[in-house]
């Protein structure tokens, strides 16, 4: 299998996601993985091991080998100084678990999603129409395939959004928190911690304080209410920070909101899912 796929784009309508499909000579379709990481634009294979990974894992769980979907491969490549390159042969419905699982904020994920949801229903569909006859039978079966294409476009659609909504309450239920209250933003830090640890990460309590500055929940800077909330944090609703003086000394605590929190393991997982990591050098800009 190729890694060095050129594509052919010279069809304006030809999705790039067609140009990369692979046929075995049994006329069985095929995607690369390493070209679909290319296309989908994943800046390096090892962040796209991510998504990729977790295909396999969700493939496991819905009774499927991940070998029957998931081919491995290893072949001398003639990048990088001839060393073996590992690559996967993935079947339509490996590549559409693949994509799934990959950065929603990216838009070439955002486009493969779209196009292997359609490609999957499309397949579906046209092995439950009958042998036909006469051109009224010809309507009503196509009548009928777009009534189940609609319905399960509606379920997708609905399946998806649950998704997107439950992200953080998942995450949050890994670390094991069912706060409903502000919390400290240490114990927030604590939760994440808790949480990279299950998913084999190595996540430091800066690394949370870090992203939290960079995304403007707190103050950043060399400023004397650094990890303060920023105003537009509390305007939102999803910090604030309180003040106090302690034996002559004034101190500042700043708390996360239950929606502070929510919008905050957004952008852990988002982050996580993108670079593997959630430490800020690994940000590429």
């Amino acid at each position: 299998m190729s890694t060095d796929l050129m594509l052919d784009l010279s069809d304006a309508d030809l999705s790039p996601f067609d140009a990369i499909k692979q046929t075995h000579p049994d006329g069985t379709e095929f995607w690369s993985a390493r070209d679909l990481r290319r296309v989908t634009e994943y800046s390096a294979w090892e962040k796209f091991k991510n998504p990729l990974t977790r295909a396999m894992a969700s493939a496991r769980n819905q009774g499927i080998e991940p070998d029957e979907v998931f081919r491995r491969s290893v072949k001398n490549s003639g990048q990088d100084g001839g060393r073996p390159a590992e690559d996967f042969e993935l079947t339509r419905f490996a590549a559409y678990l693949t994509v799934m699982n990959g950065d929603p904020n990216m838009p070439r994920i955002a486009e493969a999603q779209a196009y292997f949801a359609i490609r999957t229903r499309e397949a579906e569909t046209r092995h439950a129409v009958p042998a036909l006859q006469g051109p009224e039978l010809i309507a009503a079966a196509l009548i009928e395939s777009q009534k189940v294409l609609e319905q399960r476009e509606t379920r997708i659609f609905q399946l998806e959004r649950k998704v997107v909504v439950d992200a953080p309450k998942i995450a949050k239920s890994d670390a094991h928190t069912a706060s409903d209250s502000a919390i400290h933003r240490q114990a927030f830090a604590r939760e994440v911690q808790a949480w990279g640890t299950k998913q084999g990460i190595n996540v430091l309590q800066d690394h949370v304080y870090e992203l939290l500055r960079r995304k403007g929940m707190t103050i950043g800077g060399e400023r004397s209410d650094r990890d303060h909330a920023t105003s537009h944090a509390v305007k939102a609703g999803w910090a604030w920070t309180k003040k106090d003086v302690k034996n002559g000394h004034a101190t500042a605590t700043t708390y996360l909101y239950p929606k502070g929190q929510d919008i905050a393991w957004k952008w852990v997982i988002a982050h996580v899912d993108q670079y593997g990591t959630l430490a800020p050098q690994a940000v590429t800009k």
